[in-house]
């Protein structure tokens, strides 16, 4: 699995989901929540054993990750929202583990963190919370 993180412009970000045999491109919006921010927000969450879900919000249209632990599995299910569909429909879902679904996540969130650009643009993640992620994930690595 792998999850590219493009250069931010404007509020908008080049996003790209790739899985074995799926592949997924969107650009998303930092309104009305950073989803950077939030994909950090929920590793951390999913490294403690909670399910969580973020939303990339594409204006209208919205595409849901979400993250369910199960055992030493994760669950990674992607769905769709459009004004026209209330439930989401599901596009995508794999089962992984550790090595698979949160490590190519982290390392995207790590380099995103080295792009440079614009405040205006885009904010950088919440050092704190990559911190965090980072002590958890080098916890789960040595345990």
């Amino acid at each position: 699995m792998e999850l590219n993180l493009g250069n931010p412009r404007n509020g908008w970000i080049q996003t790209t989901f790739k899985s074995a045999d799926f592949e997924l491109k969107f650009i998303a919006s930092n309104i009305p929540e950073n989803p950077i921010d939030k994909l950090c927000e929920s590793l951390i969450l999913l490294l403690n054993g909670i399910a969580t879900e973020l939303c990339w919000n594409l204006e209208p249209e919205c595409y849901f990750f979400a993250l369910e632990p199960s055992g030493k599995q994760i669950n990674l299910i992607i769905s769709k929202s459009s004004k026209t569909s209330e439930t989401p429909n599901l596009i995508f879902e794999l089962i992984g583990d550790f090595k698979s679904v949160i490590l190519p996540m982290y390392r995207s969130l790590k380099k995103f963190n080295t792009l440079e650009f614009n405040e205006t643009d885009w904010t950088k993640i919440d050092q704190t919370k990559l911190d965090k992620l980072t002590e958890l994930i080098v916890e789960r690595k040595n345990g």
